[in-house]
């Protein structure tokens, strides 16, 4: 039927017919919606990180250690898995701690990267850091056990006695407090592994170590009934940072990304492990 003849079927008066009718034969174009143009979504940006990265730290076993002029440890095998992780040839050198700190905080220093480092307000101001941390750092005291004498168990057995501290160990709260009271006395040796056999020849009572320091000397030097005692006396984590730049803080984003998987994939303690065993580990 057309569009005159359902016209017709209605009583219209013909002006009203007339228009009707016009509308009906108007080109279809005329009536059409105006196209709409799509507009693209913004392209998501890329981080840009380095082809390489050179990270400087200090001698300190386990963490970081020089063998036949190859540096490894713990830490640096973790950073070298998350730099393999993220496509960066990364690099290791060995700098003595203060001057580390001097060049990080020096504008035009020569270090761009560094670990590990706590966080501070004063180091914020110069250097990026991520908010997952590369290794948490515990002090614990380490004990005989099993050698007939009263088992000690916490800080509070430790009235009277004499703990090993290796030189320019930063004391905790807790430790120092003890030492200007008279409660306990420090000995001070120059080596982790001297403090171990000290203790394990029953010269001194205790040992006041880094965590996994202690739990790797124990290791490495094959000491039966020793035990590290729990709950740590302090705690603190710490970071890989690299000095701020345009692009240190895609760098820090980049590798927090990685070390989350790298937890949760299980390599923070297949390494961690490898080190201080996997008993170790255990809460």
């Amino acid at each position: 039927m057309s569009g005159a003849s359902i016209i017709a079927t209605f009583k219209l008066h013909p002006w009203c017919r007339r228009l009707a009718l016009a509308c009906l034969t108007m080109p279809a174009m005329v009536l059409a919606a105006p196209a709409v143009t799509a507009v693209p979504a913004p392209a998501p940006l890329t981080e840009t990180l380095p082809a390489s990265l050179a990270c400087h730290d200090d001698i300190f076993v386990p963490y970081f250690m020089q063998n036949d002029g190859r540096i490894e440890g713990l830490n640096v095998d973790m950073l070298r898995e998350a730099a393999s992780r993220l496509g960066i040839a990364i690099s290791f050198t060995a700098m003595p701690w203060r001057r580390l700190e001097t060049e990080l905080a020096k504008p035009g220093g020569s270090v761009d990267c560094a670990f590990a480092m706590s966080r501070t307000p004063q180091r914020e101001q110069y250097l990026e850091f991520g908010k997952v941390p590369l290794q948490p750092t515990e002090y614990a005291l380490f004990v005989r056990q099993g050698d007939g004498a009263k088992p000690f168990s916490h800080l509070d057995d430790m009235a009277g006695k004499v703990i090993g501290v290796r030189a320019g160990f930063r004391l905790p709260d807790e430790i120092a407090d003890g030492v200007a009271s008279g409660r306990w006395k420090i000995a001070e040796v120059q080596s982790d592994a001297a403090n171990f056999q000290k203790l394990a020849l029953r010269r001194i009572d205790a040992v006041l170590a880094d965590s996994y320091v202690g739990l790797y000397t124990v290791r490495q030097l094959k000491l039966a009934g020793i035990a590290r005692l729990a709950p740590p006396l302090s705690r603190f984590d710490t970071y890989i940072v690299f000095r701020k730049s345009a692009h240190s803080a895609a760098l820090a984003a980049a590798f927090d990304r990685v070390f989350r998987r790298m937890r949760q994939d299980g390599t923070f303690a297949r390494i961690s492990s490898a080190y201080v065993g996997a008993s170790a580990l255990e809460p």
